[in-house]
């Protein structure tokens, strides 16, 4: 099963994202899906920015806790800006240097 999670939607409807709180709420869902075994869609849709903290939040935490492969497998990403982009590969880069 695949669940899409918008994320303006779950954050607020603000079009930039910066607090772990806002994170966190990202991660406890995405946390019940993958529990459910679905796999994850995330939309940007609408969203400019977001920060460092609010991605750590859940990519950082995940990648952390079950390693890059399974989030590969588990995430997809969707609607994402260049900005956005760079913010997660940020996050993942710094997460699997303190996985290892």
């Amino acid at each position: 099963m695949s669940v899409v999670i918008n994320i303006k939607n779950e954050t607020g409807g603000f079009d930039f994202v910066g607090s772990r709180g806002a994170g966190e709420i990202v991660r406890k869902r995405m946390k019940k899906e993958l529990d459910k075994g679905s796999t994850i869609t995330l939309d940007f849709n609408g969203i400019e920015q977001v920060t460092q903290s609010f991605i750590d939040e859940f990519f950082g935490i995940f990648i952390r806790a079950f390693g890059i492969e399974y989030v590969r497998g588990k995430v997809r990403l969707v609607n994402e800006t260049q900005g956005i982009k760079d913010t997660i590969n940020f996050v993942i880069k710094y997460s699997k240097e303190r996985s290892a």
